[in-house]
């Protein structure tokens, strides 16, 4: 497996489901949602469970059938609507696709909000941990946290 590729499908996997509001699919878990998106021997699924404005979930991607990287989650917007959230989320993961929640930081703002994604630690695709905000009028209404990394060598 070539890390190369991992993270070029797993930054195009994310906008494809949750950033671009598709690949919605049964979900294996009661009571959860869950987003998938394939492509050739690559297969990118989303698992969350949310409720009360807070949300909790697990990426995983796999490679010939084997699970190769995953990254765990949690986030509260009880500051924000659902609409807001989705509609300032959804921009900001699509204009910043190949930086957001990854290893990278990220300031993009547009209007009142200001999103900014800090990663605490890792410098690749291979292990990542961070926090994720939006501010509106520069207070702060919604958090993220997010660590992760590579399952195989």
């Amino acid at each position: 497996m070539n890390k190369t590729s991992l993270k070029n499908f797993l930054l195009k996997a994310r906008t494809k489901t949750y950033a671009g509001n598709e690949g919605r699919v049964k979900p294996i878990l009661n009571g959860s949602k869950q987003l998938e998106y394939k492509e050739g021997e690559w297969i990118y699924r989303d698992v969350y469970y949310g409720g009360n404005k807070i949300f909790v979930g697990i990426e995983t991607v796999y490679f010939k059938n084997k699970a190769v990287w995953s990254m765990s989650y949690y986030g509260n917007f009880k500051k924000m609507t659902e609409k807001e959230i989705d509609l300032v989320l959804r921009v900001a993961l699509l204009e910043n696709w190949k930086t957001a929640r990854t290893w990278k930081r990220v300031v993009w703002e547009k209007g009142k909000y200001t999103y900014m994604c800090e990663p605490d630690f890792g410098k690749s695709v291979e292990e990542i941990g961070g926090t994720e905000k939006i501010l509106k009028n520069r207070k702060g209404v919604y958090n993220f946290f997010y660590f992760g990394g590579l399952l195989v060598r």
